[in-house]
């Protein structure tokens, strides 16, 4: 395991306990159920959120499709969104990378990653794989940060990227095979919380990739 992925690993193990009252000024419920409305999704779907935390934007998904899975790769995460979860019988999750997902090709009809891919090791490998368990017309739905300075954020936070640049994005989504590719503003802004107290406001965009 390399230095930086334990580092990761070791700070969602610390936070678990309090992820959902810190997740609530990162990603709102609006800005949740936005993203999930760009996948058109129907009751016999089959679809995946990939580093789903403490299982906040499944909570967003149960209700409208035949079953979810949930990957992340904090077994610490998963015990809270266990719990969180609990009431919906079609959730299955699951301890896995997001580059080494343990489901066959084209097995789901949407792919989720909310505020996922600034900590992967390699943004353009986790949406490939992603894209490898999409069916044909399937649709990715991204949500993360755009890139920004605030480099203290990866001591603190665990990221491993300030952010993405728009066109990086959208380059990515291309070469893992997507086609009606789109990259806007999400509605509302990641705020993040600095050691003096500061309150810090990033723009938050979402990725819509489909199978052709």
């Amino acid at each position: 395991m390399s230095k930086r992925l334990k580092v990761s690993k070791e700070y969602f193990a610390e936070v678990a306990q309090d992820w959902d009252r810190m997740r609530a000024s990162y990603f709102t419920e609006q800005m949740r159920d936005d993203a999930v409305a760009r996948a058109d999704l129907s009751s016999t779907d089959v679809v995946a959120d990939v580093g789903t935390g403490t299982g906040f934007v499944i909570q967003g998904l149960a209700g409208l499709v035949n079953k979810v899975y949930g990957f992340d790769e904090s077994p610490e995460m998963l015990e809270i969104a266990r719990k969180n979860v609990a009431a919906f019988k079609n959730v299955e999750l699951r301890e896995a990378r997001g580059d080494h997902l343990p489901l066959p090709d084209e097995s789901l009809d949407s792919v989720f990653a909310n505020m996922y891919l600034h900590h992967t090791m390699d943004p353009s490998a986790a949406i490939a794989e992603m894209s490898r368990l999409l069916k044909h017309g399937g649709k990715m739905v991204l949500t993360d940060v755009d890139v920004h300075n605030q480099a203290w954020m990866r001591e603190a936070m665990a990221d491993r990227w300030l952010g993405f640049k728009r066109e990086d994005i959208k380059d990515w989504l291309g070469a893992a095979g997507l086609v009606r590719i789109s990259v806007n503003c999400a509605r509302g802004n990641c705020c993040a919380e600095t050691e003096d107290g500061r309150r810090i406001a990033l723009s938050v965009f979402i990725a819509v990739g489909e199978k052709p």
